[in-house]
């Protein structure tokens, strides 16, 4: 969705709730395939349970957001069901991207979420956020998405779209890395 204003918190909650039974914007039948670009990305955090504790918290946090992207929650928490949107500027709009958590990923050495795409966000496809620890004690952020265009402008624009997806795991990975928590 855009807009050519910065949209408010509480509108954006309100339209959240309104997007609560959309469907995905996608068949998740159709991950991998269907014509999804798949995307991998690993960084090594630390070693030790201190830093897979920390990792944990970052994540828990939404500290993975770049500065320049803002998340805005239904409710809070990162459990299945749970409604988000995430708000960036590019080329003067604002782009509203609304997400479903779909499923959780905690184990006693993963710690993580994946959320789906709702119809008005510029993407279809699932991403997943996850911490890993190896038996190593290495710990390891990862993100994996399946995704294409789906708003006419994205498709029109792929190569920036691209740019754009670059653009987030790589301020991603700095700001997990990073020894900040906020």
């Amino acid at each position: 969705m855009l807009s050519l204003r910065e949209p408010k918190v509480e509108s954006l909650r309100k339209m959240l709730s309104h997007w609560a039974n959309q469907p995905l914007s996608y068949r998740p039948a159709d991950l991998p395939k269907g014509g999804f670009i798949a995307d991998e990305h690993r960084v090594r955090l630390g070693t030790g349970q201190e830093a897979y504790a920390a990792a944990k918290q970052k994540l828990d946090a939404w500290v993975m957001f770049p500065q320049w992207a803002r998340i805005i929650q239904a409710t809070e928490g990162q459990q299945a069901s749970t409604l988000v949107a995430m708000v960036v500027r590019i080329c003067g709009l604002w782009w509203i991207n609304p997400c479903r958590i779909l499923r959780r990923h905690d184990g006693a050495m993963t710690h993580g979420f994946t959320y789906g795409t709702l119809p008005e966000h510029a993407e279809c496809g699932e991403e997943m956020f996850l911490i890993e620890m190896q038996t190593d004690g290495s710990v390891w952020y990862v993100i994996r998405a399946f995704s294409r265009p789906r708003h006419w402008m994205a498709w029109l624009a792929f190569p920036l779209a691209r740019w754009w997806q670059c653009r987030f795991v790589r301020d991603s990975q700095r700001r997990m890395m990073t020894d900040e928590c906020s």
